[in-house]
């Protein structure tokens, strides 16, 4: 029985290294000094639908939040320029609450923190490089 465990942790291990021959990409969104609800993740290779555009995204997720932070692993994105968004989903209903004016209520980011002022960043702005070999992106939420 051990030496089949053994076979199939070992295929295991050669699917998750040879998806795309890509590494990892974890992404870290800090929200300080909070513990509950979920961090809404999407991830664009383009400019197109980015930020707020979920159809258009190359990975969508959502991840606890706990300790401040959540983490995101994704696999099989190939080597180029990615940006990231997301919001804290207080309430865990999966859509930002937005003020009569369409602000946003809840706490929100770019990847590279890239802020604009009365106005979303750019894809340029937020845009990071995931080489072949992995990526780690941290950002931190901030209340609107």
């Amino acid at each position: 029985m051990g030496k089949r465990i053994m076979c199939t942790l070992f295929a295991l291990l050669m699917v998750i290294t040879s998806e795309g021959n890509n590494g990892f990409l974890q992404i870290t969104v800090h929200i300080p000094g909070e513990n509950k609800g979920l961090i809404q993740l999407l991830v664009f290779d383009s400019a197109a639908g980015f930020p707020d555009q979920p159809k258009k995204a190359v990975r969508s997720k959502s991840a606890p939040v706990d300790a401040g932070k959540a983490i995101f692993l994704f696999s099989g994105l190939k080597e180029g320029f990615y940006a990231a968004s997301a919001f804290h989903d207080a309430d865990e209903d999966g859509v930002m609450r937005k003020s009569i004016f369409g602000m946003p209520k809840d706490a929100y980011g770019f990847s590279n923190d890239a802020r604009k002022p009365f106005s979303i960043p750019s894809f340029t702005n937020a845009s990071f490089f995931h080489s072949k070999g992995g990526s780690s992106v941290e950002f931190t939420l901030k209340s609107p």
